[in-house]
């Protein structure tokens, strides 16, 4: 039940950013937010919302976050807002529609930049140009997605499977949540999996699920998912 067109997976989910290096995410449910680093104009680890990192599939919008990806047109670059400060996002780590990680870095007007000069494997020191004007890089923050409360992620597993396509194969929802039942979910989602196995809608098809979703008001799916599913 994943979040991407190639795996159905709440654990095996979207493929990684582009990224500099690899990120040791820890369960978004379990991670504190660290305090302001000494000298730096940013905490290393900001924990926050998980519908930010939203890639707009599974009829969740598109988050900020997800939508300031740059690595793919640096150095031009897309921004988001965090307690009032310019964020732009070089890349990250998924784990499914929920559990995610972002290499983000903070926008320092030119002049006043005052860090290392650019290297190798990281964004900091880079100039980078956002709505004409030129900015420096700071350090980077990563930013790391709250879990999904556990109805959120009862309405997921039912999107996943309603809005799967071929991916979600299965012929009704029971069979769908049977499959990936024994891997490792946080704890929200497991809750959320054991309380839709004893629910009333495992005889459910696709269609059927599609149109209880629709009947209880859930979004549409949204062109990006359609046309993930379709490639």
């Amino acid at each position: 039940m994943s979040a991407n067109a190639n795996e159905i997976s709440p654990t095996r989910g979207v493929p990684s950013s582009l990224s500099e290096e690899k990120l040791p995410i820890s369960s978004p449910s379990t991670v504190a937010e660290t305090p302001k680093h000494e000298g730096r104009q940013s905490p290393d680890k900001v924990v926050t919302h998980w519908r930010r990192f939203s890639s707009g599939l599974w009829r969740v919008p598109e988050g900020d976050i997800s939508a300031a990806y740059c690595a793919e047109s640096f150095p031009k670059i897309k921004v988001f807002t965090h307690e009032g400060k310019l964020f732009t996002n070089g890349g990250g780590h998924f784990s499914g529609p929920v559990g995610a990680g972002a290499d983000c870095y903070l926008l320092i007007p030119a002049k006043e930049y005052r860090g290392p000069e650019p290297r190798r494997y990281t964004y900091e020191g880079r100039e980078a140009c956002f709505r004409g004007e030129v900015f420096k890089l700071g350090p980077k923050v990563v930013f790391v997605a709250t879990d999904a409360s556990v109805e959120e992620w009862r309405q997921l597993f039912r999107v996943m499977y309603a809005d799967g396509g071929w991916f979600a194969r299965h012929s009704n929802y029971g069979l769908f949540l049977n499959e990936d039942s024994r891997l490792p979910l946080s704890e929200n989602a497991l809750s959320a999996l054991r309380l839709e196995l004893t629910g009333d809608l495992l005889a459910q098809s696709k269609q059927e699920m599609q149109r209880f979703l629709d009947d209880t008001g859930v979004s549409a799916p949204s062109e990006k998912l359609q046309l993930a599913l379709a490639l």
